[in-house]
C-alpha cells in the first residue's frame, strides 16, 4: 500500500496497482480554499475506486470528480447518488456506516465521522458524513 498526498482532504492509495482516490479535490480554487501545493497530474486522475465523506462542496467537487475517468466507481454517503449520476457517474453506490465493500484487492469498511450534513447554503443535498478504514496488501488506512 502507497499513499501519496495530493491536498486538502485528496490522498491517493495505490494498492497494487488498485488507484482508490479520497474526497478528490483537484482544482487549483474552490470558494476561499487555494491550492498551495502544484496542480496534479494527469495520471492522478485515473483511478479505480473514489471514496467520498461528506457532501460539502470541497470533498464531494464535480468540477474535481468529471476530471476523473467515467469508469471509476464511486462510494458515496446514502442521499448523494442522484447528485454524482447527474454529473455522469454510473458506477455510483450509496454507502452508510456498517458497510463492508469489496473492491479489487481493498475491503473498504465504513465507519462514523463527526460533520455537518449538508452540501450547502444553496443546496438541498443532505447526507450523514462517514469515515473509511481502506484494508489492502497486509495494511490498513484510515480516512
Amino acid at each position: 500500500m502507497e499513499l501519496t498526498w495530493v491536498g486538502h482532504a485528496t490522498t491517493l492509495i495505490d494498492v497494487d496497482g488498485y488507484r482508490v482516490l479520497t474526497d478528490p479535490l483537484l482544482t487549483k480554487r474552490v470558494a476561499h480554499l487555494r491550492r498551495r501545493r502544484p496542480e496534479p497530474v494527469a495520471e492522478t486522475f485515473d483511478v479505480d475506486l473514489v471514496l467520498l465523506s461528506h457532501v460539502h462542496v470541497d470533498h464531494l467537487h464535480l468540477a474535481s470528480l468529471k476530471r476523473l475517468r467515467p469508469s471509476a466507481r464511486v462510494l458515496t454517503p446514502m442521499g448523494s447518488a442522484k447528485l454524482l449520476r447527474k454529473a455522469g457517474f454510473a458506477d455510483v453506490t450509496e454507502i452508510q456506516v456498517g458497510d463492508r465493500i469489496e473492491a479489487g484487492p481493498v475491503t473498504v469498511e465504513v465507519v462514523p465521522a463527526a460533520h455537518k450534513r449538508g452540501r450547502g447554503p444553496h443546496s438541498r443535498v443532505s447526507a450523514d458524513p462517514v469515515g473509511f478504514i481502506v484494508n489492502g496488501a497486509g495494511r490498513r488506512v484510515y480516512f
